[in-house]
């Protein structure tokens, strides 16, 4: 993504002491600062795969869209979130282990996370960190930890970590590409739509889907970071996160602004599809 001057003047202005940080003095104002809110949950816990340059994508993404908006870290899961205030929830990936100690500060609040859900905010989670969201996970040793259930999703911890590209495509035929490193296979339940389907890689559990999403809920086994390597997409989730907030979108991203990245995602979707050629080829042998 082009064009760093306003990240930059934010970055070397903000107390890095703070929970938050904002855009207010690089947008034009022309929403009379109705702002965006993106809570960070829990980064100290969810904080692995490079999830940081996820979020300093969102600001930047927003200050191309001219989206005023409030970034806020949300550490301890002591207190309660003040629900309210955030218009999308953003989780980074952790470890799988750490999925059952953020349910149950998440189920502690149950009554504001459903009316969250309820006046039409977003949250994203990514990689293991979809755990929280699924139905349940069965772990190596037998044991069962619940989710949320906000997906219809049953997670299987794998003997061994599988790592490779991801390529999908979104029900509206947008592409996203990053890497996968999965912990866990995913088991859709019946009627539960994915995020997308697999164009290269490995998604859910080898047979074609990736991640899942109803309504504003979304997963995606998707790294790379998601958000830096996909500006487009992401792009788009935020401009209609936005707009169900009320604010009116007046930013455009250009071809321009997203130049390096497009050119990255052919060269690597051009590898991807080599691996595939290769793979082909192997298995009429």
């Amino acid at each position: 993504m082009n064009n760093f001057d306003k990240f930059n003047r934010i970055r070397n202005n903000a107390d890095r002491n703070t929970l938050n940080i904002t855009n207010e003095s690089e947008v034009s104002g022309d929403n009379g600062f109705k702002f965006f809110h993106i809570l960070w949950l829990y980064p100290d816990v969810l904080n692995i795969h490079g999830g940081r340059g996820d979020i300093m994508g969102l600001l930047h993404i927003c200050n191309m869209l001219d989206i005023p908006v409030e970034i806020e870290r949300w550490d301890t899961m002591r207190s309660d979130i003040p629900w309210e205030w955030p218009d999308l929830i953003y989780m980074n990936s952790g470890e799988l282990k750490c999925a059952e100690d953020v349910v149950k500060a998440l189920q502690r609040q149950r009554n504001g996370l459903d009316k969250f859900l309820e006046r039409d905010k977003y949250i994203i989670a990514v990689a293991s960190s979809g755990a929280i969201l699924a139905e349940s996970t069965k772990k190596l040793d037998g044991s069962t930890v619940k989710g949320l259930g906000l997906l219809g999703m049953q997670w299987k911890e794998r003997e061994s970590v599988w790592g490779d590209d991801i390529w999908f495509k979104t029900e509206d035929g947008q592409e996203v590409i990053g890497n996968q490193i999965q912990v866990a296979d995913v088991f859709l339940n019946e009627g539960q739509k994915p995020l997308g389907e697999i164009v290269y890689g490995r998604g859910n559990h080898g047979e074609g889907d990736e991640g899942a999403r109803t309504g504003n809920v979304i997963f995606t086994n998707c790294l790379g970071p998601l958000v830096t390597k996909n500006p487009e997409y992401i792009a788009g989730l935020l401009r209609d996160a936005a707009v169900d907030a009320g604010i009116q979108v007046n930013g455009v991203i250009s071809e321009s602004d997203v130049e390096i990245e497009r050119k990255s995602a052919e060269y690597i979707k051009n590898f991807m599809l080599e691996k595939i050629k290769k793979a082909e080829k192997k298995a009429e042998k």
